[in-house]
């Protein structure tokens, strides 16, 4: 096991031509088999189904494996600055800093 495991998928730790890719929610795994099974990529649902749900696919498969994994996370993230209130005052201070940058390197500052 790596120090930093940030992904929801690693090689089977028994079967080295496999990528195994872990759930914590079965509606994002049944909806990531969906992904596979229309983009035809052969994989293997575990059948239990307790968490972590996993699903296995090919390592041959592994690009576009990851990719729809990622397509299939990101539709269930939260965003990264939930409110749209806090979103807006970073979004003016970046402006306002840049527009001081600006304005200090024009007048040819100290």
């Amino acid at each position: 096991m790596s120090f930093l495991d940030i992904t929801n998928y690693r090689e089977h730790p028994t079967e080295v031509n496999w990528l195994v890719f872990r759930f914590g929610e079965r509606a994002w795994r049944d909806e990531y088999a969906e992904e596979l099974r229309k983009a035809g990529i052969p994989h293997e649902v575990d059948p239990e189904n307790k968490a972590p749900y996993m699903v296995a696919v090919r390592r041959g498969q592994r690009k576009k494996a990851v990719e729809l994994n990622y397509l299939v996370l990101g539709r269930h993230r939260s965003p990264f600055l939930g409110s749209g209130a806090l979103r807006w005052v970073l979004i003016g201070l970046v402006v306002l800093t840049l527009l001081l940058a600006v304005i200090g390197a024009l007048r040819g500052g100290a």
